[in-house]
């Protein structure tokens, strides 16, 4: 066993033996002072006690060693031995001098019968019950033999148990992959997008709270298009000489806006409420069933460094969380949307169809600008992902050891280990950033090209005479809310990108298909 050995999470493939071996070497290399030892050699067999043991007896040469022991074997070249009995020390002097006081201590000798385990093996590999003088003179040279070849039987043990382990998992992780249903498309040949709104459809039951949020989202995004029509009419009632007309004109659409903003309010209020409602739920059953996944999958799974603790632990928080803002906050931005698009084209074609086609073709720009944003985004989330995966998993060990890492001193290292893995994902997100407020800015910048070019194409169709004043006023207030619209989306196109890169990694972990379901009572 090496530095190169995967010993696993917290050295889940190591034995106990294993375990207080490196331990006993770790507080060696520090060559302290003083050395205490409690217990040592409990886990280990005969054959490896004995080899510790006399390793332990040449580091303690000239340093003050302090051992608590039940097994006698490795205090018996003790300068000084005390025997406690109820807390009080009953005995004390060298092995010798208390062997030959045939007392207490005397007495766990001949019980404990040192040796005899080793001798019994040793005898069993002779096939008789009976040694030769030669045998008892060569005693020590077989069980150094016996110890070097158990210690070097553990070692390849533990070595071809990791590989295989280690290979199994990624073989498993490769090839079982796939869709748990046939009807789906394999990860492989599935884009982020297809399986972000594969999430929706498998976990539609979670969102029934939605279904209300939908019409209320309607409602709220033909609101604005309705409000232009009627501030149009606002806008030209001022221009009227007769100042009754001007009074009865204005309560009227004073009451109007009255009533779209109540209206507006409460449909706001509902829409934001029912998808969030629906948000968390399923947020909440993702979890649940990714919990339930993880308990399903065999050891080998979780021995990979890719699947640490605090890597799993991290996309079992943060997967389902970008999922939940995509339901909670992007499904009912686009529906209003779509809603205000729908009716700003209605208003447009009915008012002015020229006025519309242009609007039509603007709208390529504007979408071009969206998906520059979210290209710099959507690329970045999965860069940004595994970085900040790696460093949660060098905070769980450093957290779940920190007793080991301030015994050892190693606290600076650990940091500067952190810092390391937070690096990337730091730099990763400048560029993003700045990569994507380009695009964010050109898709703001959009909506004042489309305004401008539609006030000037407006006034170039009234000089002509094909549409008068109030078809072009109607017609642009039309444009201008559409254009605002699209442009919100802009402003969640990176929940868009993170959420579909979490379904990915969702549809990872639930359609993996395990070699070993522990809580499958069909037995399977």
């Amino acid at each position: 066993m090496g530095y190169d050995t995967l010993v696993g999470e917290g050295g889940a493939l190591l034995s106990g033996g294993q375990k207080q071996r490196i331990a006993i070497a770790r507080a060696i290399v520090r060559n302290p002072d003083i050395l205490l030892l409690d217990e040592a050699t409990s886990a280990l067999d005969t054959a490896s006690e004995r080899l510790v043991q006399d390793a332990l007896d040449r580091l303690s040469v000239n340093r003050t060693t302090i051992s608590i022991a039940h097994r006698l074997s490795t205090i018996r070249n003790s300068d000084q031995i005390y025997v406690v009995r109820e807390g009080i020390v009953s005995e004390n002097g060298t092995h010798d001098e208390l062997v030959h006081k045939d007392g207490e201590y005397a007495a766990m000798v001949r019980a404990q019968e040192l040796r005899q385990a080793v001798r019994n093996k040793l005898e069993d590999g002779d096939g008789s019950g009976s040694r030769s003088e030669n045998d008892e003179e060569n005693e020590e040279g077989d069980v150094s033999e016996l110890i070097a070849k158990e210690l070097k039987e553990q070692a390849l043990d533990l070595k071809a148990t990791t590989t295989r382990q280690t290979t199994d998992s990624a073989k498993r992780s490769s090839s079982d992959t796939v869709a748990g249903d046939k009807k789906h498309k394999s990860l492989e040949d599935s884009s982020d997008i297809y399986l972000m709104f594969r999430l929706y459809w498998d976990y539609r039951g979670s969102m029934k709270a939605a279904i209300p949020g939908v019409f209320l989202a309607l409602i709220d995004g033909g609101v604005m298009p309705c409000f232009a029509l009627v501030f149009v009419r606002a806008l030209m009632t001022l221009s009227l000489t007769d100042m009754d007309e001007i009074k009865r004109k204005t309560d009227l659409y004073a009451n109007l806006f009255l009533i779209f903003s109540v209206v507006g309010g409460l449909a706001i209020f509902g829409k934001i409420g029912l998808f969030h409602i629906a948000g968390e739920n399923t947020a909440r059953q993702l979890r649940h069933d990714l919990f339930v996944k993880y308990m399903t999958f065999e050891a080998g799974y979780f021995d990979d460094e890719k699947n640490g603790t605090g890597a799993l632990t991290s996309r079992l928080a943060t997967d389902a969380e970008d999922f939940n803002k995509v339901v909670a906050t992007v499904s009912g931005i686009s529906i209003s949307t779509l809603s205000t698009i729908i009716c700003a084209l209605t208003i447009a074609f009915v008012y002015s169809w020229q006025i519309a086609l242009l609007m039509l073709g603007c709208w390529p720009i504007q979408s071009y600008a969206q998906y520059w944003q979210a290209r710099a985004t959507w690329g970045a989330s999965m860069r940004l992902r595994e970085a900040y995966e790696e460093s949660g998993q060098a905070a769980a060990e450093t957290i779940r050891n920190i007793k080991t890492v301030a015994t050892l001193r190693r606290e600076e290292t650990f940091i500067r280990v952190f810092d390391e893995k937070n690096d990337a994902p730091h730099k990763g997100n400048v560029y993003s950033s700045l990569y994507s407020s380009v695009g964010f800015g050109f898709a703001m910048g959009c909506n004042m090209f489309i305004n401008a070019l539609v006030f000037y194409a407006g006034c170039e169709f009234i000089i002509h005479g094909w549409i008068d004043v109030m078809d072009m006023m109607y017609s642009l207030m039309a444009t201008m809310f559409a254009a605002m619209s699209i442009g919100m989306l802009a402003q969640v196109s990176p929940m868009i990108s993170k959420g579909a890169v979490a379904s990915r990694g969702i549809y990872m972990t639930l359609d993996r298909k395990t070699a070993i379901n522990g809580i499958d009572t069909t037995g399977e």
